[in-house]
Parts: structure tokens; C-alpha cells; sequence
């Protein structure tokens, strides 16, 4: 993908940023093991430059969609769940001009990340 030949230290923030917060998640499942995923995160934003001092404070809204199997082995001791995800942002507010600058460098949006998930039930 041409994001990720952007993916170099020419392309980081001249300082950091910290993102907080709780989501909540609602998942469905669709029909014999199919399911989906809707997931919203809304995030308190602190902007700090090179220094450690804070510029700014800000909110992001960060929404996550996924479309995945489940599939269970052993009695459903373990399972596996293989995933696509889509990520979109629609709100991000009070970013400094700095970090603004390399952001719209970016895309608000993420589309088809596959991901597989191995887990063990307890």
C-alpha cells in the first residue's frame, strides 16, 4: 500500500500524543459461525512536544468494523477467528498545526486489515 512507504522517522511527530479512553463493543453473530463487529472508542487526546510539555488537548472518536468466522476445537476449549477490519475516525478535534501537518499526510480511514485472533477458553 502507499501509506506504508511513508512509514519512515521522516514521518513521526515532533513530540508525542497520548490517547485515553473506554470503548464499547456490540458483536452479532450472523449465521452458522459468521459474525460482525461494531466498535467505538471515543479518546481524550493529550499533545506533548519534545520536552514533555503539554501543547494541547484533544478528543478522536475512533470507530472499528470487523467481519470474522469463529471456529471451536477440542469442546471449545480453543478457538480461532479469523477477521477483517475496517477503522475510521470521524472526529478529531484540537490538533496542533505540527501534528496536524503529518497527519494530513493520512488518510481517517483504514480499510480490509486482516487479523486472526487463537484464543483458550478457561
Amino acid at each position: 500500500m502507499q501509506e506504508q512507504l511513508k512509514f519512515d522517522e521522516n514521518n513521526f511527530y515532533n513530540g508525542r500524543l497520548r490517547e485515553t479512553g473506554i470503548g464499547v463493543t456490540y458483536q452479532r453473530m450472523i449465521w452458522k459461525g459468521i459474525f460482525a463487529t461494531v466498535e467505538i472508542l471515543p479518546q481524550l487526546k493529550t499533545y506533548l512536544d519534545e520536552n514533555d510539555k503539554k501543547i494541547d488537548k484533544g478528543f478522536k472518536l475512533y470507530t472499528s468494523y470487523h467481519l470474522g468466522y469463529h471456529k471451536s476445537f477440542f469442546k471449545d476449549r480453543i478457538y480461532i477467528e479469523p477477521q477483517i477490519h475496517c477503522q475510521y475516525w470521524p472526529v478529531n478535534t484540537n490538533v496542533p498545526q505540527a501534528f496536524k501537518d503529518i497527519d494530513d499526510e493520512w488518510n481517517d480511514y483504514f480499510l480490509f486489515e486482516p487479523n486472526i485472533y487463537i484464543g483458550v477458553n478457561f
